[in-house]
């Protein structure tokens, strides 16, 4: 399918659903015996050919390279080149990318609208989720994956439509019964339930037919996604259109770089407004809080002082009495002896 304007892909605005989530009384096992986690990174999860690779680059690319009010910068060159590369390849070759091999951490600095946030995404390969969690095997890739979960302070569950609704039985798990796992692990952990998430149905060009057949992005999610909004109170599902196709000569769908990407941007938007919101009413409460303690403080001061002030004068007035009572004493004496 060759889409060539943006009007074909109105699939209907990003949407929210009605947070009535699943009932979580009982945690993932994985999270039992869970600390609470440093959470320092956004993660973007999802199975093989959902768009992992193509969609973080193409996302660097556009914030490194544009003024909009989200902006990303590599904390080295080596990340920065491999993005970049990922690009320019395909821009070269007229060909998508292969499957990623090997997981690699990519560490970011995401600014937005004057709040900035270190963050570090796992490029990793699609079966690694699988077997995280759906096959819920050991080894060293899959704990490399959990942890990076863990830690996650926002999620992106990129999921590619056609798979969900039409791949084999096993593709569709790791995207259905994969996804609803790990996020009962990330909803489970102490501090989970505020973790933003977010659901990317990307390739939405060459989906688009499927997408308006489904009722668009939102009667999509509601038919293949239920399990999902049941377990992610209000989830936020966006359409997303990374780099656009087109047919060559051959007829082989290939990757056309000269059209602007759809929808890039708004997850990750939508992810840090969440958390800039949660930072700004942490420091709200830290500061009502000392403020509290303070006022604390110099109340038990206040009442020191005060105790002690009546200690000084209850000593001042015995010693008035006892004054008296001397030059009483001595009043007496004398005019005792004078007579």
């Amino acid at each position: 399918m060759d889409i060539d304007d943006n009007e074909n892909l109105d699939l209907g605005d990003d949407i929210q659903f009605e947070k009535s989530a699943e009932n979580l009384n009982e945690p993932h096992p994985m999270a039992m015996s869970d600390s609470s986690p440093q959470r320092d990174r956004v993660v973007v999860l999802g199975r093989t050919r959902a768009g992992k690779t193509i969609y973080l680059a193409r996302l660097y690319e556009q914030c490194w390279k544009g003024n909009g009010a989200l902006r990303i910068e590599a904390h080295d060159g080596h990340t920065h080149l491999a993005l970049l590369s990922t690009i320019e390849e395909m821009q070269e070759r007229h060909n998508w990318p292969p499957a990623t091999e090997d997981s690699s951490y990519l560490d970011l600095n995401i600014i937005f609208r004057g709040h900035s946030m270190t963050m570090v995404s796992l490029d990793y390969p699609g079966e690694v989720f699988r077997r995280a969690f759906v096959q819920q095997v050991e080894d060293k890739d899959t704990h490399e994956l959990i942890d990076h979960v863990r830690r996650a302070a926002a999620l992106l569950l990129l999921i590619d439509p056609k798979v969900l609704s039409s791949g084999k039985l096993g593709e569709a798990a790791d995207d259905d019964f994969g996804m609803v796992q790990a996020m009962r692990y990330v909803r489970s952990l102490p501090g989970g339930m505020q973790v933003p998430i977010v659901l990317v149905l990307t390739k939405i060009d060459e989906n688009a037919e499927l997408l308006r057949h489904h009722g668009k992005l939102r009667g999509f999610a509601e038919k293949f996604c239920g399990n999902l909004l049941r377990t992610v109170p209000g989830l936020r599902i966006f359409g997303v259109c990374a780099v656009r196709s087109r047919r060559d000569s051959l007829g082989r769908m290939v990757p056309d770089l000269d059209r602007e990407p759809r929808g890039l941007t708004g997850p990750v938007e939508y992810c840090m407004q969440q958390l800039t919101s949660q930072r700004l009413s942490d420091e709200r409460t830290q500061i009502e809080r000392a403020m509290q303690d303070r006022a604390r403080r110099e109340e038990v001061t206040a009442a020191r002082e005060e105790r002690g002030n009546d200690h000084f004068w209850l000593v001042v007035n015995l010693l008035l009495i006892a004054g008296v009572v001397l030059v009483g004493l001595i009043t007496w004496f004398v005019v005792k002896s004078t007579r």
